[in-house]
């Protein structure tokens, strides 16, 4: 059993922020090498919509269902128990493996500013954070909202800081594999590194089964994410490539302490390069944090249902899913050893599979159960919701420029999933329709 009404509406904004803030200190900048930064600029402000528009949708339906499986369960009671399990599956496999590509970005920080990186601050990461979450859900969120609070105040200082040395040149200027400014081509290839300045900023709903009086704490939580995450996200996409150029921040692990450290701005021995940095440490916890949150509730939720072995669904004395806990850490730092941009298209592929499911049942519970209790509803929620579907087509449309590798090993992850959500049905319709003969 999780504990109730432990959450309130701060401690969701600040896992919705601390979901995503990793996204903003590394990540996203891979798009300035793959577009340009007009490109980069009109991609975020799409991704921007997307995923707001996404958020909204969630809070309605999080409130109306309120559930630690969150999508999980949306897309189960739109269309049935098969879509709802496959896009169970793709959400918490993104959310594993993210803790990956999240433990990556730390150690590049970590090496950039006190010289130690490598397996020792993964396997150290891994075993804090996780034994954090296994004290309780109270402790776990009280250190997030700390940590994703002293990320945003990292993000804004960085910005009043860089403001002075951004040239409008450094924007401009173009890498060498981009032909103009502005192209539908240039946005297609920055939009699944736009995303990332927003992805995961519906897992939020994951709380609700958590929240106290979900109807109000939800919605008002989730839109104050939503919207610090805005401001911290123009404000890197300005500054950084703005004052440490396009191709050196394009191309960096650690893309806000090279911009700051860059001879433009303040140099490699800067106080203030490493105050920040520490800032975008303290920021990636905050999301391996939450994705570590998010990841375990999505697993206990699908066992407690019976669509995951058993085990599973365990929780110990202080209401934690610790079964589900150490699976994702025997799985996320195996993946931290992977090249992060491939990670990344495979979260973002994963997670607009989900969002295109999310979508679709939200139009669909919308109409099918007009008089379901809604606690918040969303002005407009139709029309938000169908210009979801269509960027949501499109990001996914954009992802087919992952590894051959790593789509083959989601592909291959896929079937065994499918192949076990068989046996289970036949399983348990063998158990209520016993043969008399």
């Amino acid at each position: 059993m999780l504990k109730k009404s432990a959450l309130g509406w701060p401690k969701i904004a600040g896992l919705g922020i601390a979901l995503v803030v990793a996204g903003q200190f590394s990540g996203w900048n891979f798009g300035l090498a793959a577009g340009g930064w007009m490109n980069m600029l009109i991609a975020t402000l799409l991704m921007a919509l997307l995923c707001g528009g996404l958020a909204l949708c969630v809070a309605e339906l999080s409130t109306a269902l309120p559930s630690a499986g969150g999508v999980f369960v949306y897309a189960q009671t739109a269309f049935g128990p098969f879509v709802g399990y496959l896009v169970g599956v793709a959400c918490a496999l993104a959310l594993t493996i993210g803790t990956g590509a999240a433990a990556t970005f730390i150690c590049a920080y970590t090496e950039s500013i006190f010289g130690i990186g490598g397996w020792t601050v993964k396997i150290a990461l891994f075993v804090v954070i996780i034994g954090i979450h296994l004290r309780g859900v109270g402790e776990a969120m009280g250190l997030t909202f700390i940590a994703g609070v002293i990320a945003v105040a990292a993000l804004l200082t960085f910005g009043l800081a860089m403001a002075p040395h951004v040239e409008l040149s450094n924007l401009l200027a173009l890498p060498a594999n981009v032909a103009t400014p502005v192209s539908l081509g240039g946005i297609f290839a920055c939009v699944p590194f736009a995303i990332w300045l927003f992805i995961t900023v519906e897992q939020t709903g994951s709380a609700a089964e958590e929240a106290d009086n979900p109807g109000r704490t939800m919605p008002r939580g989730i839109l104050a994410a939503v919207g610090t995450l805005l401001v911290t996200a123009l404000v890197v996409l300005v500054c950084a490539p703005g004052a440490g150029g396009v191709e050196l921040v394009g191309s960096a692990g650690d893309p806000l302490y090279a911009a700051m450290s860059s001879n433009s701005a303040f140099g490699e021995n800067s106080w203030l390069a490493k105050v920040i940095g520490c800032g975008g440490v303290f920021g990636l916890i905050a999301t391996f944090f939450s994705l570590v949150y998010a990841a375990s509730r999505q697993l206990f939720a699908m066992a407690r249902d019976g669509l995951f072995p058993q085990w599973l669904g365990k929780t110990g004395k202080r209401g934690t899913p610790y079964p589900a806990l150490l699976l994702i850490g025997a799985i996320g730092l195996p993946m931290s050893e992977i090249d992060p941009a491939t990670v990344m298209l495979a979260v973002v592929l994963l997670l607009n599979v989900c969002y295109l499911f999310i979508f679709g049942a939200y139009l669909r519970i919308k109409s099918s159960q007009p008089d379901l209790p809604r606690p918040f509803s969303l002005i407009g929620g139709k029309l938000v919701a169908w210009l979801g579907l269509a960027l949501t087509l499109v990001v996914i449309a954009a992802c087919f420029q992952l590894d051959l590798k790593m789509l083959i090993a989601l592909g291959a992850t896929f079937l065994l999933c499918i192949f076990n959500f068989l046996l289970r049905t036949r399983r348990s319709t063998a158990i209520e329709v016993p043969d008399h003969a």
